[in-house]
């Protein structure tokens, strides 16, 4: 019988230190390999010495499973019906990944909040991006329910940004005032958001290590919502002794996972010198360096780039964005707050997200009242008479069994429509008709009642399926019309 797997993101005390030393071994053999092709070179010409290297006390039958494909194949069948022939450094780094995977998806779970309004607005928009993106880049975001900034910029400057964060300009230090403002902008969060507002977090196009009081700000957000926040720093090798203090307050703090991205070889390595692998082994160590074959998302910045290091970027036809929040993006210093969800990359959004409402403010009441507000004017929860009914661009729709089928990304939705499946087809296909034209449409020509037409159109505008990009701002913009639906094939991406 297999040995026994346990949880490694949560109290760690009943773990086998065996346990903890043998995973946090393999993921460090599998950083480096994943970064440094010299190690790649030198592990296929001599396992067991490329291991010995690291100082790791593993066999190359502990780690090949995890980096050859053919064995990895084979060890995956073999776990199915004969776990013991698995070594278990390898069922015990996959069960840490499954952990790691199911973590992801409580995130985004508990990110939903009380109200049932901004709940249902926030399921839309997943089931959207699930279409829009594809299932693999959607699965990824975990449509956090706010982000804040801590500064204005940031100093690393990748040229790859993925939200094509300016240059650091100036940080909200750890004032009594701002302080105050800062505690009470929490409450106001967790007045709207309930215990979602836990899933929060405290960077966006900025690195929260550039700001010298980040730490502060993570301990009110600690205080107040009794939950603390994941870190994402490129700068984790910059300050080592403010590095080893910030994680062993987040052990501390109970969290789960941070995350430090490897821009550069010789910063995992100074991380690696500087950290037993046991004491980052809750630290994600994200590939971004050069020698990686990481992609980088063809978003942001990294667009300006898109012909010189083509290669290093998703395909063109691939999905592309980082955001990964469905409510609100705060930034301190500029005292605004924005309405936000992630999107695919496009000429006008080239930095992965739509922006569906904006406002500014000076006290903690101001941005209460501001998130309220832009909730009414800006979340849509249900059909409304006049909603548009027009479905997304990058949808193919057409008719099949007395049904209508919406294809995208390769999602198929199939909604049954009983009667007069053809003529709901063409309504919907006209794209400049709102829910009531269609509903009075379908009672006069098919005696279809109101209340059914209503249903069919609630279903596919909750499934996501419905065009719901905010309306242009440009005159170039207000002036282009509706593009019909393009029936039985894909549709150009929207520029």
């Amino acid at each position: 019988m297999a040995d026994k797997t346990y949880a490694l993101l949560g109290d760690l005390e009943s773990v086998p230190a065996e346990y903890k030393s043998q995973v946090a071994q393999v993921k460090r053999v599998l950083e480096v390999f994943t970064m440094d092709p010299a190690f790649r070179d030198g592990y296929q010409a001599n396992p067991e010495g490329a291991l010995a290297s690291l100082g790791v006390d593993l066999a190359p039958a502990d780690v090949a499973p995890l980096v050859d494909p053919d064995q990895a194949r084979r060890a995956r069948e073999l776990l199915a019906v004969d776990p013991e022939q698995v070594p278990p450094a390898v069922r015990r780094h996959w069960a840490f990944v499954a952990e790691k995977l199911n973590f992801r998806e409580a995130v985004r779970q508990a990110g939903f909040a009380a109200s049932p309004g901004l709940a249902k607005w926030r399921q839309r928009q997943l089931n959207r991006a699930c279409g829009e993106l594809g299932t693999g880049r959607s699965s990824a975001i975990v449509h956090a329910p706010f982000a804040v900034e801590l500064s204005k910029g940031c100093t690393v400057g990748c040229w790859f940004c993925g939200v094509a964060a300016p240059k650091y300009d100036e940080g909200f230090s750890y004032t009594a005032q701002n302080a105050a403002l800062w505690r009470g902008c929490l409450t106001a969060l967790h007045n709207v958001f309930g215990t979602a507002a836990t899933q929060g977090f405290l960077y966006w196009a900025t690195d929260p290590l550039d700001n010298p009081d980040y730490e502060a700000f993570r301990e009110d957000f600690f205080d107040i919502l009794k939950y603390a926040p994941q870190t994402t720093t490129a700068q984790g090798p910059k300050d080592l002794p403010r590095t080893r203090a910030l994680l062993e307050r987040s052990a501390e703090m109970g969290i789960a996972v941070d995350r430090f991205s490897i821009i550069a070889l010789n910063h995992l390595r100074r991380l690696h010198e500087e950290f037993t692998p046991e004491e980052v082994l809750r630290v994600e160590f994200v590939p971004q360096n050069k020698e990686s074959d990481q992609l980088k998302s063809r978003s942001g910045r990294a667009l300006n780039f898109a012909e010189k290091r083509a290669g290093e970027l998703v395909d063109e036809a691939e999905s592309s964005t980082i955001a990964c929040v469905t409510g609100f993006l705060i930034n301190m210093v500029d005292r605004r707050v924005r309405l936000i969800t992630p999107c695919n990359t496009s000429k006008r959004w080239p930095l992965g997200y739509w922006v569906l409402d904006e406002e500014h403010f000076d006290t903690a009441e101001e941005f209460e009242r501001a998130l309220r507000r832009m909730i009414d004017r800006s979340v849509h929860p249900f059909l409304e008479r006049d909603t548009p009914i027009r479905v997304r661009r990058d949808i193919s729709l057409f008719s099949e069994d007395d049904s209508l089928v919406f294809e995208a990304r390769g999602l198929r939705e199939s909604v049954r429509v009983e009667p007069d499946c053809a003529g709901l087809l063409d309504l919907i296909a006209d794209g400049s008709l709102n829910a009531e034209h269609i509903a009075g449409a379908r009672r006069r020509e098919a005696d279809v009642p109101l209340a059914h037409t209503y249903a069919l159109l609630g279903k596919i505008f909750d499934h996501g399926l419905l065009d719901e990009e905010p309306p242009p701002r440009s005159f170039e913009d207000v002036m282009r019309k509706p593009t019909p639906v393009q029936l039985g094939r894909r549709q150009p991406a929207r520029d």
